[in-house]
């Protein structure tokens, strides 16, 4: 094998390892708090968490104002300690009940809006008891 394939094997690898860290929980809305507090910090999984809040996000139609979008700084860091706090507080609830809670608190505030609010998250850990 010569030098040149031998690299291309080794980066070859080196995605398909990446794809499969990233791929174990394809459906991040569901991932546990208390896995997500346990694995939060792995670059693979931060990719995948990323993904996935901004498409749920877009998804729901969340309208924020201007500077409050998650998307910007410094609204992305209060975003993760928004979830990590729930996650924290709640680790038995999921990604998808920490950012319906997010969302549910600058809709409150007044940093966003929903269209006709289609969007009713719940307010405490996502129960619906």
């Amino acid at each position: 094998m010569s030098f040149s394939q031998l690299i291309t094997l080794v980066f070859a690898l080196i995605i398909v390892e990446q794809l499969h860290a990233t791929e174990s929980n394809t459906v991040f809305g569901s991932v546990e708090c208390s896995q997500y507090n346990k694995n939060k910090n792995e670059p693979n999984l931060q990719y995948g968490y990323k993904n996935w809040w901004a498409g749920y996000l877009t998804g729901s139609g969340v309208i924020f104002k201007q500077g409050k979008s998650p998307d910007k700084m410094p609204e992305g860091q209060n975003f993760i300690l928004s979830i990590g706090s729930y996650c924290n507080t709640n680790p038995s609830s999921n990604l998808k009940n920490a950012i319906d809670k997010y969302i549910a608190e600058q809709v409150k505030a007044g940093h966003a809006t929903l269209p006709n609010n289609q969007l009713q998250p719940t307010p405490n850990n996502g129960s619906a008891d």
